[in-house]
């Protein structure tokens, strides 16, 4: 019956925190993209500083070799020396305007380096690639020119545009090589091969240092790194180690002649959650307004689940008491037929009828007894029980109530013994007596028949009556002792097991009390012993 009420709360409770967290994770994510963005802007812009200085590395080194290749006399012995005085260069060539090879020459004689630089270089002379790159360079623009600043201004004043050099990218061996060329007046292509590991160590001795990337007062490693074709690291430098499988933080191609080439930089991946500001205080508004919510929805459920228990608690203690009554009833109802048979042989059989005759009055006062304890619970809830005091003796009554027990009593076999001595009269509730000692003993009847044996003492003095009531039963757990009087309260919820409504045992704590005295109680393994204190002075009880 609770489960709709609880579904509505932790449902009051999970929705906020589910939109608060998913509009938390929204912010924290356009956030988390800005703080990426801005530190990819910041890395993009270090690569393009180092794209510049490269390009100032060969355009410096496209003055030398303009320098080198603004020749219009092509000796053999000459063109030689070029080669083997300027360490930058792997091989002078030049190509006539019939786009035939005349140095290196084919036909010999040359060098080794000649040999090797004629048998990779045919396409360059066969296929026209220096012709086709220079016509793609003069129609459309896209063929980027590196050439030294005076080699310009006079191509705009005097040369024709097609003089100017240019770089060539050239494949063969481990990677790109650059070829720097240009058309001479004559019609002559003059070329140079650079030396691929020169240039490419002049580049690294230009690099820049790595600086760390700030955060906060720290600063944060990085690693940059060259990569031609996407794979091949021909450089890297940095402190900072990243994963093998680890993607750039940002990447950069290079201008022409070495488009061919990406810079890379990678930067440690808690740097891309640095702004972490945002993520923290989303978290703690959610957990402030989760306990917000979960306090609001305990404060709900002590409300209103209140009642709902209580609710509970009094539809069980109906099947309770429904369960108890009906036994007795049953009970009087078959023996009462059985006398009705009985009494028309009556005077065949006389001893017959008045067991059964004993049988009812016993369970008719068991029934007083359980109606009493339901009267005497719903006006302890009302507050409307009264002490009633009259001049009585403590030890007639015990009598009195052991009596309407015996029948029950010796059908389960159970001793009892007696230790009386309250024989004096005094001012007492003989009611409120009766219930007490009537609940003691029924919950010795109940629970402790095994043991076979029940104790009852009595006691008295000028200020109170000391009761005690106890048996060799099953004992009542440590746990358990502050629970029996609690009111509803059973070890066992099954009908099917001897029990009771949950209800005595309060009775006789709050008769006790209301009687100016209380309950105590002892157990072990051994069986349970009840002591009752009632006070027979009024003004003592109004105190209390």
């Amino acid at each position: 019956m609770n489960r709709y009420p609880k579904l509505l709360l932790i449902l009051l409770v999970v929705l906020p925190l589910i939109l608060l967290g998913w509009g938390g994770i929204r912010l924290a994510s356009h956030e988390q993209e800005r703080v990426k963005a801005n530190i990819q802007r910041l890395l993009t812009g270090r690569l393009n500083e180092i794209d510049r200085s490269i390009a100032d590395q060969l355009a410096t080194l496209a003055v030398d070799m303009q320098k080198v290749t603004s020749i219009d006399s092509y000796n053999l012995e000459e063109l030689r020396d070029v080669v083997r005085n300027d360490p930058k260069i792997f091989q002078l060539f030049v190509i006539n305007p019939d786009d035939v090879l005349l140095y290196p020459s084919p036909i010999g004689p040359h060098t080794e380096v000649e040999r090797d630089f004629i048998l990779k270089a045919s396409d360059l002379v066969n296929d026209r690639q220096l012709q086709l790159s220079e016509t793609a360079s003069s129609n459309d623009g896209r063929k980027q020119t590196v050439s030294a600043p005076s080699q310009k201004m006079k191509t705009k004043s005097v040369a024709p545009a097609r003089q100017a050099g240019d770089w060539f990218v050239w494949n063969w061996g481990p990677g790109i090589n650059l070829i720097y060329w240009q058309r001479r007046e004559n019609g002559h292509i003059v070329g140079v091969a650079v030396e691929r590991a020169r240039w490419i160590a002049d580049i690294i001795a230009e690099l820049p240092d790595t600086p760390s990337i700030a955060q906060g007062a720290d600063s944060v490693p990085s690693r940059i790194q060259i990569v031609e074709s996407g794979k091949d690291v021909i450089y890297k430098w940095g402190p900072f180690d990243p994963d093998p499988e680890e993607a750039p933080t940002a990447e950069f191609r290079l201008s022409s002649p070495l488009s061919a080439w990406q810079l890379q930089t990678f930067v440690p991946l808690h740097l891309m959650t640095a702004e972490r500001s945002g993520t923290f205080n989303l978290i703690a508004g959610l957990v402030i307004s989760g306990l917000a919510l979960i306090g609001l929805a305990y404060a709900i459920d002590l409300q209103f689940g209140r009642e709902l228990r209580e609710a509970s608690r009094r539809v069980s203690f109906v099947n309770q008491v429904s369960h108890e009554l009906r036994t007795p009833l049953t009970n009087i109802r078959m023996y009462a037929e059985l006398l009705d048979r009985d009494l028309d042989s009556l005077e065949e059989n006389i001893e017959q009828p008045r067991k059964r005759l004993s049988v009812i009055l016993s369970e008719s006062q068991r029934l007083t007894r359980l109606i009493g304890n339901v009267l005497a619970f719903a006006r302890q809830e009302k507050q409307t029980l009264r002490v009633c005091r009259k001049e009585v003796i403590v030890d007639e009554i015990i009598q009195t109530v052991l009596d309407s027990f015996r029948p029950s009593l010796e059908q389960k076999e159970i001793e009892v013994e007696f230790d009386l001595n309250a024989t004096q009269p005094t001012m007492i509730d003989p009611d409120i007596l009766e219930q007490i000692l009537g609940n003691l003993i029924s919950n010795v009847e109940k629970y402790a028949a095994d043991g076979k044996w029940v104790k009852i003492c009595s006691s008295q003095s000028e200020q109170e009556i000391r009761l005690i009531v106890a048996d060799h039963g099953p004992g009542i757990d440590v746990s358990n002792r502050s629970k029996v009087f609690e009111p509803f309260w059973r070890a066992s919820d099954l009908l099917s097991q001897s029990a009771g409504t949950g209800i005595g045992l309060t009775i006789v704590q709050y008769l006790a009390r209301l009687h100016g005295g209380d309950v105590k109680v002892r157990s072990n393994g051994d069986g349970t012993q009840f002591e009752v204190n009632i006070q027979t002075s009024p003004e003592q009880e109004d105190e209390s």
